[in-house]
C-alpha cells in the first residue's frame, strides 16, 4: 500500500497488540464456545478501550496505540470504543478495521468454520456500503488476499 518500512513495521506491531485489552476480559466470555449474550458482548466491547489505555502507558506509542485500539470504529461513528467518525480515522486505522474483520471471517474458530475469501469480501463490501468501512481499502483487501488465494480453486464458497 506504499508505506515505508518503518510504518509497515509499526502497523505489524499494532496488529500484534490490537487485542491486548482482552487480558481485562474474563475467560468465561473469551472462551465461551457459543454466541455471546447482549450483556457479555457489552463487556467484550470494552477490550478495545482497554487496549487504548494499556498502550497509552508506553512513551512515544501514540500512533501505534491508536492503530491498535480504533479497529472497531466505523466511519459513520457507530463503532467503539470512542464512536469516532471518518474524519477522525486515518488510513492505518481504517486498514486495521478491514483486516481484522477479514481475518475474523476467514479463520476457523472453535465455534465456527472460516468462510471463503469471496464470501468474506462480500460481507466487507456490504459493510462499506453501509458506511462502516473504507470502500477503497476494502477493495485493496480483496485484491491483496484474493491474489494470494488464486491457487486454491477447490475452496468451498460458504
Amino acid at each position: 500500500m506504499g508505506f515505508d518500512g518503518e510504518t509497515a513495521q509499526k502497523m505489524y506491531l499494532a496488529g500484534a497488540l490490537h487485542d491486548i485489552g482482552k487480558v481485562a476480559i474474563g475467560n468465561e466470555i473469551l472462551e465461551k464456545p457459543g454466541r455471546l449474550t447482549e450483556d457479555e458482548f457489552a463487556v467484550m466491547k470494552h477490550h478495545a478501550a482497554y487496549t487504548y489505555y494499556i498502550l497509552n502507558e508506553i512513551d512515544d506509542f501514540d500512533e501505534m496505540r491508536d492503530w491498535a485500539a480504533f479497529y472497531h470504529e466505523r466511519l459513520d461513528g457507530t463503532g467503539y470504543p470512542f464512536g469516532k467518525k471518518a474524519e477522525k480515522l486515518n488510513t492505518q486505522e481504517r486498514i486495521m478495521a478491514c483486516v481484522d474483520i477479514y481475518q475474523a471471517l476467514t479463520e476457523s474458530r472453535s465455534y465456527k468454520k472460516g468462510m471463503s475469501h469471496k464470501k468474506a469480501c462480500e460481507i466487507l463490501e456490504d459493510m462499506a456500503g453501509k458506511g462502516w468501512l473504507d470502500t477503497e481499502i476494502t477493495a485493496q483487501v480483496d485484491a491483496c488476499f484474493g491474489s494470494m488465494e488464486n491457487g486454491n480453486s477447490e475452496e468451498e464458497e460458504n
